[in-house]
């Protein structure tokens, strides 16, 4: 039995390459979650990023400049002036999140005590920052309007009933019926909610789950084909194949070619179940739809060459894929939604191939978009993959070819 163990700890330990990718996995993975939730360096951050919103003053009052400027004093909010139009096609093109619309006659309503016009035009699918802002909008808001309702109020209950008392009186019970009011007007609905992007049908919860686990599984699966030109070199096969007319990078890109055509059917077979058993509309925009499927599955393919060139045998392929894929997948937005994450992390998506087919999925889904909005998502997906070639060309030189 020890001498089993012996053995095959000898063989373990023997590949130091792949030891340090298999501790670097768990490492990495501690590392990028805590980064992600907050684990590391809040203490040292007292605010989080703020939120950047867009505002359409239509009432040009005293009242509603106001209520902008004491908005963005907020340290949660920086509020960028725009017009309705242009607001709304931001926010359904995902480089916006949100709206403020400050409706014609807000101060008459402040002034009247009635329904105050404001709306918040918002995407739906950045629930988490809508949520605050919301609450931080509310929040302003009904102080204003609050204290503006308090001093009309206790005015005329001050006039009708406390007239005739002295004026140190008449000061104590103003100051005490103000109290009282604000805090009836804390839990007040003062704006209306517009969500302007996807139908009410829609569901991003379903595109956000369908579009991250494609690409990650479809990574995975990608990674196996490359990894099988390294058993093809341990085994003699490979020395075999250069031996005969086919030259070294018919090869190489003949085992890409395998992995997107491979990857084109997986893609197509993920999409066609979510039609069929959650009912996502796969034909609401086919052409945009087919764009997307094969640059990822070309992307895809491209890292999985890659994989195949840098390493030098199977054990390592196994453990150094399965970091890069979770880390692209993790920062990419397939494991956690984008929006949870800090600011320089969402910066950081654009590295991964995840970042930009999840985006490009949303864009014919959720904002509809259609071939125009996954432009320059293939166009970006594309250029990954020339960039991944071009490194898995030299390494297949360096590293796979160096078998005599």
């Amino acid at each position: 039995m020890w001498k089993i163990t012996r053995k095959d700890l000898k063989i373990f330990f023997t590949d130091k390459r792949a030891i340090i990718l298999s501790l670097l996995l768990p490492i990495g993975l501690i590392t990028l979650f805590a980064l992600a939730f907050g684990g590391v360096g809040a203490d040292d951050e007292e605010e989080g990023t703020p939120i950047a919103v867009l505002y359409a003053d239509e009432d040009q009052t005293t009242s509603s400049k106001n209520i902008i400027t004491e908005l963005d004093a907020i340290p949660g909010i920086v509020c960028i002036a725009t017009d309705t139009q242009s607001a709304k096609n931001q926010i359904k093109s995902g480089d916006q999140i949100a709206n403020i619309i400050i409706h014609k006659g807000y101060e008459d309503a402040l002034n009247n005590g009635t329904d105050i016009p404001i709306e918040l035009q918002y995407d739906q699918s950045r629930a988490m920052e809508i949520s605050v802002l919301q609450n931080l909008l509310v929040s302003k808001i009904s102080s204003v309007k609050g204290e503006k309702d308090a001093d009309k109020g206790v005015d005329r209950i001050m006039q009708n009933m406390f007239s005739n008392l002295p004026a140190q009186t008449q000061d104590s019970i103003r100051n005490n019926l103000k109290s009282g009011l604000n805090k009836e007007n804390e839990q007040e609905q003062l704006i209306s909610m517009t969500s302007v992007v996807g139908e009410e049908e829609s569901n991003w919860g379903l595109i956000q789950a369908v579009a991250g686990t494609a690409i990650m599984m479809l990574l995975f699966s990608v990674r196996s084909i490359g990894s099988g030109m390294l058993e093809e070199k341990e085994n003699g096969v490979l020395k075999k194949l250069l031996q005969s007319p086919i030259t070294p990078f018919e090869i190489l890109f003949g085992k890409m070619l395998t992995a997107v055509i491979v990857a084109i059917f997986q893609l197509s077979v993920m999409f066609v179940f979510s039609w069929l058993a959650f009912g996502l509309d796969i034909f609401m925009n086919l052409p945009a739809l087919i764009i997307m499927i094969l640059t990822t599955a070309i992307a895809c393919s491209a890292f999985g060459v890659l994989l195949a060139s840098i390493v030098r045998s199977k054990k390592q392929a196994d453990s150094l894929s399965t970091i890069i894929i979770l880390f692209m997948s993790a920062i990419g937005g397939s494991m956690i939604p984008l929006y949870i994450m800090p600011a320089f992390m969402q910066d950081a998506a654009v590295i991964s191939v995840n970042y930009w087919s999840i985006q490009g999925f949303y864009d014919i889904f959720w904002r509809e978009t259609g071939v125009a909005g996954v432009t320059q998502n293939a166009i970006v997906l594309i250029a990954i993959t020339a960039g991944v070639l071009a490194i898995s060309a030299f390494f297949f030189k360096k590293n796979i070819l160096r078998i005599s």
